[in-house]
C-alpha cells in the first residue's frame, strides 16, 4: 500500500509538472517553483478522497487547489491575467485528466506507469499545436497587404516584414525587398528563368545589377532592380523601392511571396 501511494504521488507530481509546463507555454509566463507546486498539488490529489466530497462540494476544493496553485507559481497584477491563468490551467488539467479517463474507459485499468506515458503523449500533441497557433499568430502580425508598381504593372501579393532581412543595396543605398520568382516574372514577363539563372541583366530591368550576399542566397549573387512604388496596406507608400530576387524558398516558411525589409519601417 505505501508503494502504491508513493507511486501515485509520484505520477500526480509528474503530470502537474506537465501541466505547468503547458500552462507557461500557452500564457507566455513562466511557473516558478513547478516542482514544489507540483508536490504540492500531488499531496492535495492523494488526500482529496479521505474527505469524500461529492457534487458541488468537490467542485469548489478543486478550484480552490487551482486557485492556490495558480497564486504561488504565476505573477499576475490585474485580476484578469489571474482569470486568464487559472482557466488556462484548469484547461490543461481536465485535458490530461481526461485523457488518462478516457483511456481507462475504453480499455480497463492499467498501471501507473502507463499513466505518464498517456501524459506525455498528450503533453507533446498539445504543445505541438500551441507553438503551430502561436507561429501562426505571429506570421499573421507580421503580414501585409503588398502593391508592387514596377516595369508598368500593378501587382498585388502578400508580404512578411523579416526581422533578418536587413540587406541594403550597396548602389542605391536603399534596403531590399526580397521576392521570388514568381512575383519578378510579374513584373518582368518576358525574361526567362534561364536568363536570370545564367545571371544575364535584361536591358529592360530598370538599374539592373547582381549584388553578393553572404547570408542569405548562400554567398551567392542576387538580381537587384528598382521599381516605382510599394504599397503597405494601401496606406504607406515607398518610392522608387529596390528589390532582390530570391531563390532560398522563403515562401514556403512565412507564405508570402515577398519579404519586407525590416529598415523600410523601423529604420536602421
Amino acid at each position: 500500500m505505501e508503494i502504491l501511494i508513493e507511486q501515485t504521488l509520484l505520477i500526480n507530481c509528474f503530470q502537474n509538472v506537465l501541466i505547468l509546463n503547458l500552462t507557461s507555454i500557452f500564457t507566455k509566463q513562466k511557473a516558478k517553483l513547478p516542482l514544489l507546486v507540483s508536490f504540492f498539488a500531488g499531496t492535495f490529489a492523494l488526500i482529496t478522497p479521505m474527505f469524500n466530497l461529492k457534487g458541488l462540494l468537490n467542485i469548489l476544493f478543486q478550484f480552490s487547489v487551482c486557485m492556490a496553485i495558480v497564486s504561488i507559481s504565476f505573477n499576475f497584477k490585474k485580476f484578469k491575467k489571474f482569470l486568464y491563468i487559472f482557466f488556462s490551467f484548469y484547461m490543461f488539467t481536465f485535458l490530461l485528466g481526461g485523457a488518462c479517463f478516457a483511456f481507462e474507459q475504453a480499455v480497463g485499468q492499467f498501471p501507473l506507469f502507463v499513466v505518464s506515458t498517456v501524459s506525455l503523449i498528450l503533453y507533446f500533441i498539445v504543445k505541438f499545436v500551441i507553438f503551430y497557433h502561436n507561429r501562426l499568430l505571429r506570421i499573421k502580425s507580421f503580414t501585409f497587404k503588398v502593391t508592387i508598381k514596377a516595369n508598368g504593372q500593378e501587382i498585388d501579393e502578400i508580404g512578411y516584414l523579416d526581422s533578418g532581412n536587413i540587406l541594403i543595396d550597396n548602389i542605391t543605398k536603399s534596403p531590399i525587398v526580397l521576392i521570388n520568382y514568381d512575383v519578378f516574372n510579374k513584373i518582368y514577363k518576358n525574361i526567362s528563368l534561364v536568363s536570370v539563372i545564367a545571371k544575364q541583366i535584361d536591358k529592360n530591368v530598370n538599374c539592373g545589377h547582381y549584388l553578393q550576399v553572404n547570408s542569405i542566397g548562400s554567398g551567392k549573387k542576387i538580381l537587384v532592380f528598382v521599381g516605382e512604388e510599394l504599397i503597405l496596406n494601401n496606406e504607406q507608400v515607398f518610392k522608387n523601392p529596390v528589390f532582390g530576387l530570391s531563390f532560398s524558398g522563403f515562401e514556403k516558411s512565412f507564405n508570402a511571396n515577398i519579404l519586407l525589409n525590416s529598415q523600410m519601417l523601423y529604420g536602421g
